[in-house]
């Protein structure tokens, strides 16, 4: 039996151990000894290239509903959820150029892929079905890697300049954005820049506007990569500064997210062997009001302002070797972050509620992963992983009763939330998982240019630190947005998915076709529940009867739940000009303790597209669907919506090989509808009902111009 460490530092000590066992036996081992061979594999992930694809909205994530099992919870323009066969928010492993980003917020109004914009971006990559333990730590839900533009370097010892230019405008929010990257390089050195700028005013749908959705967001990027026979070496910091943007789903807008981040990163890629090691540290404040963008509260004692805050780092360190019939690769990483959240009243000085103090979650891993061909047609993938997650949180206090009255609501509202505070703090809320992933995948070349795959998983994740720590009922969920309060449980266990997937690849002629169906049983789902908690019901019921909030809470609690589903791309090539594309996803999502359904579940939906590739332009006519979704949440309340079908046109002209004009029109026929995964509607609008489910947008009339030089 094989006794895994407990510690960080025995974490540490084991990954650097067989680091440098690798390293000696790849370096041990005469040049030229490893054979060329063949890796049966199957298409293991998605991207989407911004160079290929025109692009509308500003925020990345939107870029998802063109994937097969994804999708975007928004809860605003710049605030997408990512989603992957049912599963969201952090239990999708989203990285930023390699790194993790924790959110600013407790809302995830700064989701991982707003540091990311499209502007910015070079591309985006989903891994399809059963994640690799080296794609990263919590990959329960997936894995998700942005990479944003960063210039390459030169093809001799003098110095050039190169960069590109991106300017893009649409109609439905007046939406404007500008950005430029510049580069100086040789063969050695490259220097980068980038400076952006985007803004938008409120977004139409059929018959109204969402109020608030507007948005502005500047950024600026500064780095530098070194290269020198097998080694490079680079460091990157980016400033992303977000100003006045509006959240309808969400309690609150955001006033500004200022955030810094640094990235280093060194490589080692020698004929036998590649070693990877990159470093990151972010720091993110983030202002919220419920007042400054829409309609404030009409008694001033309602009025919030909040201020929070992330300082996270992390690192990572593999390395990868070649062998005779496949590849090892094992490596250490780790993530660590710390979360406030401050809630204040503008116009009472001495109210306060520290919604969290100090909140830690730190992760630290190590994995070992093997590449095997075991033969000429069939190659297999395994690899197992142990993370040990420690959370924690300081004390935590408030003062709902900022004039000391002696009697009344605020008096007896601020002795319950002391109350509810104190047996918060007298709990142990020091917590430590230590969880084990495997995951095993199986290729096999079965002659007729098909590609067999089966995969099988286990995966888990720990509770995030507001599943953990949200004290007093609030809606600081992770972007939940289904208008409920909740309260965290620090006794929560983690999360456990056993899951299998079967597919195949077809590559024959002029067709495409890439299926997959699964199923994920999850042991110990962290889902609300109804609150039993006597004083924090009581707390909720007069809050309610104030006109805030819901009367009965839900609290963080392991169930059970299951997801099935199929997802399938594809595509058919009707002549040298034309091509048929077609991307399927149908997820279900229910619960096994009780009869009821997962919440805010993308319905089944497909894009049926005809693409044109013409000498210098082209386009595309997309047609996208969704089926009524009715398998809904009775915990959550969630409502159903009808299916519809919206039309997509776009198009691009290269006057030269340098330069691209692109335009298009998202909703052609101004369909209103309203989107499953939109959420509701949380702000004062004389076009939509409070409460009410957000609709998509209407037309939008869009174009792009590129240049590079």
């Amino acid at each position: 039996m094989t006794i895994l460490p407990t510690s960080p530092r025995k974490l540490i000590t084991l990954g650097l151990t067989s680091l440098t066992v690798m390293t000696a036996a790849a370096t041990a081992q005469p040049q030229g000894a490893v054979e060329e061979m063949v890796v049966i594999g199957a298409r293991d992930s998605h991207t989407v290239r911004t160079d290929d694809v025109m692009v509308a909205p500003a925020d990345t994530a939107e870029l998802l509903k063109k994937m097969p099992g994804a999708n975007v919870n928004r809860n605003g323009e710049l605030t997408g959820v990512a989603q992957y066969r049912g599963m969201h928010g952090d239990r999708i492993n989203v990285v930023i150029n390699g790194a993790h980003v924790s959110s600013g917020g407790p809302n995830a109004m700064d989701a991982p892929l707003h540091y990311a914009p499209v502007a910015a971006l070079e591309s985006l990559t989903i891994s399809r079905g059963i994640t690799p333990v080296s794609a990263g730590q919590e990959t329960i839900g997936g894995h998700m890697e942005a990479i944003t533009y960063s210039g390459d370097f030169g093809d001799s010892n003098d110095f050039e300049w190169g960069g590109r230019t991106y300017f893009g405008a649409q109609s439905v929010n007046q939406g404007l954005v500008g950005s430029v990257f510049l580069s100086l390089a040789n063969r050695n050195h490259l220097f980068r820049g980038f400076v952006m700028t985007e803004q938008a005013d409120d977004s139409d749908f059929g018959n109204g506007t969402i109020r608030p959705s507007e948005y502005e967001r500047n950024r600026y990027d500064l780095g530098y990569s070194f290269r020198s026979g097998d080694h490079e070496f680079s460091v990157d910091f980016t400033k992303n500064d977000t100003g006045h943007a509006g959240t309808a789903a969400l309690p609150m807008d955001i006033q500004l997210v200022d955030s810094d981040l640094i990235r280093g990163r060194y490589v080692w890629d020698s004929p036998d062997l590649k070693i990877t090691a990159e470093v990151s540290m972010n720091d993110i404040g983030h202002w919220m009001t419920n007042y400054h963008l829409r309609t404030p509260p009409a008694d001033i004692s309602r009025y919030r302002h909040a201020y929070t805050a992330s300082d996270n780092s992390g690192f990572s360190i593999k390395a990868e070797r070649q062998v005779a019939n496949g590849s090892w690769q094992v490596g250490i990483d780790g993530h660590y972050s710390n979360h406030i959240a401050l809630i204040q009243n503008p116009n009472s000085r001495f109210f306060f509620i520290d919604n969290f103090k100090d909140s830690e979650r730190n992760v630290t891993g190590v994995f070992l992963e093997r590449n095997i061909s075991l033969g000429d047609i069939s190659g297999l993938d395994v690899g197992v992983r142990f993370n040990q997650v420690r959370t924690d949180s300081a004390r935590v206090d408030a003062n709902l009763n900022p004039m000391n009255l002696a009697a009344g609501g605020p008096f007896m509202m601020n002795m319950m939330a002391n109350n509810i505070a104190n047996l918060f703090n007298a709990q142990d809320l020091s917590k430590t998982d230590n969880n084990t992933d495997w995951f095993a995948r199986f290729s096999i070349d079965a002659g007729y240019d098909v590609t067999w795959y089966a995969g099988a998983a286990r995966k888990s994740r720990s509770p995030s630190y507001q599943e953990r720590y949200l004290w007093l009922p609030a809606e600081s969920t992770g972007g939940l947005a289904d208008g409920k309060t909740y309260v965290g449980n620090p006794d929560l266990t983690p999360e456990v998915a056993h899951e299998i997937e079967l597919g195949f690849d077809l590559e024959k002629g002029r067709l495409t076709f890439y299926p997959r169906a699964f199923i994920k049983q999850v042991d110990d789902f962290i889902q609300g529940t109804p609150s039993t908690i006597a004083l924090t019901n009581n707390f909720a019921r007069m809050m309610a009867n104030m006109g805030m909030g819901t009367p009965i809470p839900l609290v963080f609690s392991n169930v059970e739940a299951r997801y099935t589903g199929f997802d399938m791309e594809s595509g058919f090539a009707l002549s040298d000009r034309f091509e048929l594309r077609a991307v399927a996803s149908m997820v279900r999502g229910e619960r096994r303790d009780i009869d009821d359904n997962l919440y805010r579940i993308a319905p089944d939906n497909l894009i049926v597209a005809v693409d044109y590739q013409g000498n210098n332009w082209s386009g595309s006519l997309e047609s996208v669907s969704y089926a009524r979704q009715d398998d809904v949440s009775l915990t959550n309340l969630e409502e159903a919506t009808p299916g519809y079908t919206i039309v997509n046109l776009s198009t691009s002209f290269r006057p030269t090989a340098r330069t691209e004009i692109g335009l298009g029109v998202n909703n052609l026929l101004n369909k209103t509808y309203r989107d499953h995964l939109g959420a509701y509607n949380r702000a004062v609008n004389p076009d939509l009902a409070m409460r009410e489910r957000l609709p998509g947008l209407g037309r939008s009339i869009y174009g792009r111009f590129m240049m590079y030089f």
